[in-house]
């Protein structure tokens, strides 16, 4: 359900913009007071995220956590970060209250960072459950957010709940989300993802695995100019085991979009679990939304509270540059 008050949601949900930094390997001395044991703390409390194929090497069952003791929580405007490790590079997704205390982070790292970027979060978003400020209301919104083309002719985007959603994701046609073992494949579907292939171009080589990260070699997060965090509070170790079998197949056909960066997951106990994907614009981000695989599964979480009890889901983008005067100093 679309809203404007994150005052229930995890706090992830309630940062006004945030500030990927990514660090070389020169700036590994400098950049490691920052992060060190900061990083360490992120990977101990996200170590069972392996469970949904995100490599930790840490024990899914690990729930001690170190005190935070880096820079990044004492910043101003603090309000929640994500290490993440991709091959020799490392870098932090830090989240604030306001975007004057993000872009004065920005600012601060940009002198000891490879690169940065700062996202906005936009007004509205989406939450669910009891997590909807609202009311305890689990549903999914009737249709979805326009893509920039759509906005701008005035056209009303397609519904979310075409085609009606069986009682187990993984079983949809066409969902992207059959058994891991056994593949549905149809004739008809093969043919279409082949001319799909022939379409476009081919997609960037595989990324690398590293501790909660999964992205494509060499290509900066900070590429990246919009991105969505959100996360679903399920119902129990049930719920999880059925979402398994969907989630494998969409985050291999989420890694196949154009305009895909990266993603990570984070874990917070009992039962959330949830997602920061990165990508090189809006539109790009709107179209993994529609994905069957991606619809099918939101109806599943929403149906009732069988499945899950709470959910949201924030966008951020990165804001206009400012266009240059013209003018020229005498």
């Amino acid at each position: 359900m679309r809203t404007t008050d994150f005052s229930k949601a995890p706090k992830q949900a309630g940062a006004r913009a945030l500030v990927v930094v990514e660090f070389g390997a020169a700036a590994g001395a400098r950049s490691g007071v920052l992060v060190g044991r900061a990083a360490r703390e992120n990977r101990e409390q996200d170590g069972n995220s392996g469970v949904f194929g995100m490599n930790t090497g840490t024990p899914w069952f690990s729930r001690q956590s170190a005190k935070a003791s880096g820079e990044i929580p004492s910043a101003p405007g603090y309000v929640w970060h994500k290490t993440f490790w991709r091959g020799p590079k490392h870098g932090a997704i830090v989240f604030f209250d306001t975007v004057a205390n993000a872009e004065a982070y920005r600012d601060a790292a940009s002198s000891f960072s490879e690169s940065t970027r700062l996202l906005v979060a936009e007004p509205s978003g989406y939450s669910n459950g009891v997590w909807r400020a609202e009311g305890n209301v689990m549903a999914h919104i009737e249709h979805f957010t326009p893509t920039s083309v759509e906005a701008a002719r005035g056209t009303t985007p397609p519904l979310v709940a075409t085609p009606a959603v069986p009682e187990h994701p993984h079983r949809a046609a066409d969902s992207g989300g059959s058994r891991r073992s056994a593949p549905a494949q149809t004739r008809s579907s093969t043919a279409a993802a082949a001319a799909a292939a022939a379409a476009k171009p081919a997609p960037a080589r595989a990324g690398t695995t590293t501790s909660t990260a999964v992205g494509e070699d060499g290509r900066p997060v900070t590429d990246a100019t919009a991105m969505f965090v959100g996360a679903t509070k399920y119902r129990g170790p049930r719920a999880l085991l059925t979402l398994s079998r969907t989630w494998y197949p969409m985050v291999a056909r989420l890694q196949t979009l154009h305009g895909y960066v990266w993603h990570t997951v984070y874990w917070q106990p009992p039962f959330t679990l949830g997602t920061l994907a990165f990508f090189a614009t809006r539109d790009d981000l709107l179209a993994f939304a529609r994905l069957p695989a991606h619809r099918a599964l939101m109806q599943w979480i929403t149906r009732d509270t069988k499945n899950g009890t709470g959910g949201y889901i924030r966008l951020h983008t990165a804001p206009p540059v400012p266009e240059a005067s013209g003018e020229v100093d005498p």
